[in-house]
């Protein structure tokens, strides 16, 4: 066997799927990585045998299948096609709907169907295969019972964090956009929070657990930028719009935002591009004037999800700086010093509720854990002790930023599961292209 594309670990972690084109040289495959970052470099690519070079073909959450001319792809719960050039893997004209609900797999980033040259295609419709169920686990991996047996559709937009209290869960869910809920887990009912189009993502609770500060993405795509915006945790009232681009010229993205402890500070991540998001914050009365914690280092640097510490001194982010994804640690609101915390990779770090153990997620070699750290604070030096993984997490959504969360006392984590599905309906359609916009 000979090698054909090369992983580059500061954008993808996964190539797979490939499907060769007409010429017998040209082949399509997807590309993404596990954590869900960086939304516009993971989607089709281009490849070829004679060269190690590819080319992003289009950015999306599935595998594609090129026929009859025609790129098919998925997009939201439907099944595409458009018109693609083979010789140079250029798409051109309007997108068309083939089917509106076809079943789509998260997990592994599959849209369930097959098409020939010969016209004829085969979808499995339905809901996504992956819808997911909320469960508990210890620390050993060991299932203790559900949280929330809601069958969500969670894709690479979901996020989840308990309420301060550790009653209520908020969580992104498509449906297909993506909205905010939330849960509570004593009574198992479920309020929705948001209801506007846009896509809202990356829930986080205020320090009394009365409101929702999440992310509102303004087009389809990162690049067209976001806003943050909070709602009452109990669905009424309306949106409070906390932070927004200045102008529409050079649109920003917020991420991740999320309150200090105290209720001091707002923080959020913020980006002007794919690339170069730094850690902000603002104080949440008197000056509020935004000013900048920690940033990448290197140009090309990006930090994703983070989290403050319960007591507020310590702020655990995820940078790509190294080449690959690290969790490091810096003090808070002023940076003052760095320590990488992770040793092969890691994304989505968790505190404890005393600030003394911080967990995350590791992919390395293909396979996913959950790691733990001891972190020891000596004045405003910080030691870290008994690294050590917890339990693989094979059975966690793949493609989601922050898809765990952890009791106060870190003996119980919340944990994402894909339940048993029923048989989906199959459809067969002849000459699929001739019957394209009628």
């Amino acid at each position: 066997p000979e090698r054909l594309t090369k992983l580059d670990p500061s954008k993808h972690t996964t190539h797979r799927w490939p499907s060769f084109l007409p010429d017998g040289k040209h082949f399509l495959f997807f590309a993404t990585n596990h954590s869900g970052t960086n939304p516009e470099q993971n989607g089709i690519y281009l490849g070829s045998v004679d060269s190690s070079d590819m080319k992003l073909v289009l950015a999306s959450d599935s595998a594609a299948q090129y026929a009859s001319g025609y790129l098919l792809y998925h997009l939201q719960t439907a099944l595409i096609a458009q018109k693609i050039d083979p010789a140079t893997a250029t798409l051109s004209g309007d997108p068309i709907a083939i089917t509106d609900h076809a079943q789509y797999d998260p997990s592994v980033w599959r849209t369930t169907f097959s098409a020939s040259d010969e016209g004829t295609l085969i979808t499995v419709s339905g809901e996504s295969a992956a819808n997911t169920d909320l469960i508990w686990v210890d620390r050993a991996g060991k299932d203790v019972g559900y949280a929330v047996k809601d069958r969500l559709s969670v894709g690479v937009l979901a996020g989840l964090r308990l309420s301060p209290d550790g009653k209520r869960v908020a969580i992104t869910a498509d449906q297909p956009r993506a909205d905010i809920f939330v849960f509570d887990l004593a009574r198992g009912t479920k309020t929705r929070i948001t209801f506007n189009p846009a896509q809202n993502m990356e829930p986080s609770w205020s320090p009394d657990g009365q409101k929702i500060v999440f992310s509102e993405l303004s087009g389809s795509r990162l690049s067209a930028g976001s806003t943050l915006h909070a709602h009452p945790s109990n669905g009424g009232g309306q949106d409070e719009l906390l932070a927004a681009s200045e102008n529409d010229t050079t649109p920003v993205t917020f991420t991740w935002p999320q309150w200090s402890p105290d209720g001091k500070y707002l923080l959020y991540g913020k980006a002007n591009g794919p690339t170069g998001a730094s850690v902000w914050a603002v104080q949440t009365s008197g000056e509020k004037k935004p000013f900048l914690v920690v940033q990448p280092q290197g140009q090309q640097g990006t930090i994703d999800v983070f989290r403050v510490s319960p007591n507020g001194k310590w702020l655990a982010y995820t940078s790509n700086e190294s080449g690959r994804q690290e969790i490091y640690i810096t003090s808070f609101p002023q940076a003052n010093g760095r320590w990488q915390i992770s040793q092969s990779g890691g994304t989505a770090p968790v505190w404890r509720g005393d600030s003394r153990e911080l967990y995350f997620y590791e992919f390395s070699g293909g396979q996913s854990q959950i790691d733990a750290v001891e972190v020891v604070a000596n004045g405003d030096q910080l030691e870290t002790r008994n690294y050590r993984k917890l339990f693989s997490v094979a059975h966690i959504l793949a493609g989601g930023n922050s898809n765990f969360d952890v009791t106060p006392a870190g003996n119980r984590f919340l944990i994402p599961v894909q339940p048993e599905v029923t048989a989906a309906p199959i459809s067969l359609t002849l000459n699929w292209p001739g019957k394209l916009g009628k």
